[in-house]
C-alpha cells in the first residue's frame, strides 16, 4: 500500500500533456499512477501516443512477477479515444457536482472490417487531485490532434426510409458528438433541394466538416451542394467544370436510408 501511494501520485516530465516533439519522444510517459479497472488494482502510464496498464499482483517468491505483467499488459492508442469525462455519482436530479469516482475515457472499436463501435473504460480512483491531473493531461493530447472536428453541419432528411433518419441521428449519432464536445449545427430538410439551398449560401469556413443523414438521394443532394458551394466560391462557370475545385470540407455519410449504397462505396 505505501508503494502504491507513492506511485499514485508520480508525475513525468511532460510538455503540459501535448505530445511531445519527434518521433521518439510520443512515446516518453508522461504519467504513471495507480487507477482500479475492471475490479482490479492496475499500474496505469500515459503517454501522448498511447494508455497502457497491468494489475498490480502479489509479488512471486520465484521473481516471475515482471513476465506476468507484461502478458496481462492491456494498451489503448490514443489516436482512438474520443472524448474523456470525469466520472462522478449524483442523486437522482442532481445535475452538477457529484461524489467523484474517476475518469471515463471512451474509445472507437473496430468491430467489423469498416465498422466502428464505441466503448468505456472505467479508471476508478477517488482523489480528486489525482482525477483531475490526469484528465488535464488526457484532454491535452485529444486537443492536440489537429484533424479531429470541433464543428459540424448536419442535415438529417426526416423523409428518408421509414423516416428512420431522425431517430438515427437524434438517439444514435448525436448523444457521440456531444460526448465528443463537438458542436452542431442541424438543419431538418422540408423539401427536395433543400440541403442544397442552403450549402449554397453557407459559410462553410464555419464547420470542420458535412454531416449528411440519410438515403442515397440525401448524400448525392449535399455532396452536390458541398462541390457547387466550392465552385461558386472559386469564381468558376458553373454551367461547365472540367476541373472542378475540390470541397473545402469533408462529407460524412450516416447511411438512414433504404440501400445504402453511397455509404458501401465509401
Amino acid at each position: 500500500r505505501a508503494r502504491g501511494r507513492r506511485r499514485e501520485g508520480t508525475r513525468l516530465p511532460a510538455r503540459d500533456g501535448l505530445p511531445p516533439a519527434g518521433p521518439w519522444a510520443a512515446a516518453e510517459p508522461l504519467l504513471r499512477g495507480i487507477f482500479e479497472i475492471s475490479k482490479r488494482s492496475c499500474d496505469v502510464v500515459l503517454s501522448a501516443r498511447r494508455l497502457r496498464w497491468s494489475p498490480i499482483l502479489p509479488e512471486s517468491p520465484t521473481g516471475g512477477t515482471g513476465m506476468v505483467l507484461r502478458a496481462q499488459e492491456e494498451i489503448i492508442e490514443m489516436k482512438d479515444v474520443f472524448s474523456v469525462k470525469l466520472k462522478r455519482r449524483r442523486f437522482v436530479g442532481q445535475k452538477k457536482g457529484g461524489t467523484l469516482l474517476g475518469i471515463t475515457i471512451f474509445k472507437c472499436l473496430h468491430k467489423e472490417e469498416n465498422k466502428l463501435t464505441d466503448c468505456a473504460i472505467h479508471l476508478n480512483n477517488l482523489s480528486e487531485d489525482h482525477c483531475h491531473s490526469w484528465f488535464r493531461h488526457l484532454k491535452d493530447i485529444l486537443n492536440g490532434f489537429q484533424n479531429r472536428p470541433k464543428s459540424l453541419k448536419v442535415f438529417v432528411n426526416p423523409s428518408s426510409h421509414k423516416r428512420e433518419a431522425s431517430h438515427v441521428y437524434y438517439e444514435k449519432v448525436a448523444p457521440l458528438f456531444k460526448l465528443a464536445d463537438i458542436k452542431t449545427d442541424v438543419t431538418v430538410t422540408e423539401y427536395e433541394g433543400h440541403a442544397l439551398s442552403v450549402l449554397k449560401e453557407c459559410e462553410l469556413q464555419a464547420f470542420d466538416g458535412v454531416v449528411c443523414v440519410g438515403g442515397d438521394g440525401s448524400v448525392s443532394e449535399v455532396a452536390h451542394g458541398l462541390l457547387l458551394k466550392a465552385q461558386i466560391d472559386a469564381g468558376k462557370d458553373t454551367d461547365y467544370i472540367p476541373t472542378p475545385v475540390k470541397a473545402p470540407v469533408p462529407l460524412g455519410v450516416i447511411p438512414a436510408g433504404e440501400t445504402k449504397r453511397y455509404c458501401y462505396i465509401l
